[in-house]
């Protein structure tokens, strides 16, 4: 069975694989950085060669689906994080404005948490919505990032949530949320212009609109 993922680095893809071949015809990655072996320095050159504006993604590939996760977890320490994509009566989904970008609601697991207490949790934090319907899981995403001297790995699982628009809004200020919105299908394309690829990929496995982005 094929084994492929997909790691997020500046907002763009890092895909590890034990069948480059299959990925690259599957998901139009003709012209991603191909790198043959799980070893250090394909990751390091990975990680370099995505800080380029002009690069749209790598490719690791190596027999081995392990040894690839091994290479990763070396680099990057994993910890896991869960979030929602929160739909109300009017099929208008939840997303939230911090930092300069549109995003979900999401956070890290605490210590003992499961994923679905830790994704209706986060949510409720981060909105305020506390009426909130957990639904099926959508997907995970992975992302890597530095932070307080520490290089993470970032797994958030998804969750479809449902709840209903007469509860008040409050963005969690501490979180450095400043807004919090009800958007429908046809507000969304302005909105993904200033969102993460990993955000995008979410809402199109969500049904709100197609994986590339469009409205469905």
């Amino acid at each position: 069975m094929n084994f492929f993922q997909k790691i997020y680095y500046n907002n763009k893809p890092l895909i590890l694989t034990t069948d480059s071949r299959h990925y690259i015809n599957m998901h139009d990655a003709a012209d991603y950085l191909l790198l043959t072996g799980a070893i250090k320095e394909n990751y390091l050159v990975a990680m370099e060669y995505l800080e380029s504006q002009n690069t749209p993604g790598v490719i690791i590939a190596d027999n081995s689906e392990q040894a690839l996760l091994d290479g990763i977890h070396q680099l990057y320490s994993p910890i896991d994080a869960a979030g929602g994509v929160v739909f109300n009566e009017r099929n208008e989904v939840l997303m939230i404005y911090r930092r300069g970008k549109w995003d979900l609601p999401k956070g890290k697991r605490d210590e003992g948490e499961d994923m679905e207490a830790c994704a209706l949790r986060e949510v409720e934090e981060e909105t305020g919505l506390k009426k909130l319907t957990l639904g099926k899981k959508i997907s995970d995403t992975y992302h890597v990032y530095a932070q307080h001297g520490q290089h993470l790995l970032k797994r958030t699982a998804w969750y479809e949530m449902h709840t209903t628009s007469d509860e008040k809004l409050v963005p969690q200020q501490e979180e450095n949320i400043e807004e919090a919105r009800w958007v429908s299908a046809d507000e969304l394309p302005p909105i993904l212009e200033k969102t993460y690829e990993a955000i995008i990929e979410v809402l199109g496995k969500s049904g709100i609109m197609d994986d590339d982005g469009s409205d469905v």
